[in-house]
């Protein structure tokens, strides 16, 4: 009897060990089968391309989007004037667009693979609706152009939208009036580069002054008097 005694710390701990094995080996083979159960979740389509159109009677508008990241540009400049101009750029999520930019601007859109649609608010409180429709073939002449250029170690940013000739106005999908369509409203611009509304300006980027922009003549540089040469840059899905 005292022998038996003896030994049983020796079974009880065989016992524990055999246990734990049995333990282990159950817990390994169930593992496999509960993660193999989550689908892996379906990859979101990427909508890329360029968008031009109007904030209602504020601005013209200029989005161009890889599908990831979005550059925007918000502009009322002509060759005479301009009182606006702001730059966005940011993520392009699953809900759409929501940028903050540095000067307190807010966009928020959805994006869809024919128009980007949403609501600009600038910090001074004003508000307007947007429609930025697609460039079925945006080529060389039309979209969002962008130029940042360094001048007697003062930096500015300049930005240029081209629209096609009555692309804003025209409407797509079901509403769409008979015999307008976006293939027939990318015609050449018989007045030459200048943008169907506002849409030019240049920025000091160091006072926030705007500067007015004379209208372009060609889509490689426009020369601005008492500042400089500026060199534009096609802005092609989120780079420029």
């Amino acid at each position: 009897m005292t022998h038996l005694i003896r030994r049983s710390p020796v079974l009880i701990l065989a016992l524990i060990a055999l246990l734990a094995a049995c333990s282990s080996a159950d817990t390994s083979s169930a593992t496999p089968a509960a993660s193999s159960a989550v689908p892996a979740p379906a990859a979101a389509a990427l909508v890329r391309g360029e968008f031009v159109g109007d904030a209602g009677d504020l601005a013209g508008i200029a989005l161009s989007t890889n599908g990831r990241q979005v550059i925007g540009y918000l502009c009322d400049g002509t060759g005479r004037h301009v009182s606006l101009a702001q730059w966005f750029m940011g993520p392009v999520t699953g809900t759409g667009i929501d940028i903050t930019n540095a000067h307190g601007a807010h966009l928020v859109a959805t994006v869809t693979a024919q128009a980007i649609t949403g609501t600009v608010t600038l910090k001074d409180g004003r508000s307007a609706p947007f429609t930025a429709r697609l460039l079925p073939d945006p080529g060389s002449t039309y979209g969002l152009f962008r130029s940042e250029q360094t001048f007697h170690g003062v930096r500015y940013l300049g930005g240029w939208i081209l629209n096609p000739p009555s692309f804003a106005s025209a409407r797509v999908g079901a509403g769409a009036s008979a015999g307008v369509s976006l293939t027939a409203a990318l015609l050449p611009d018989p007045v030459g580069f200048q943008p169907l509304r506002g849409g030019i300006g240049i920025i000091n980027e160091q006072t926030g002054a705007l500067i007015v922009s004379p209208l372009l003549d060609n889509l490689v540089s426009v020369t601005v008097p008492g500042v400089g040469t500026f060199r534009l840059t096609h802005c092609l899905r989120a780079r420029c």
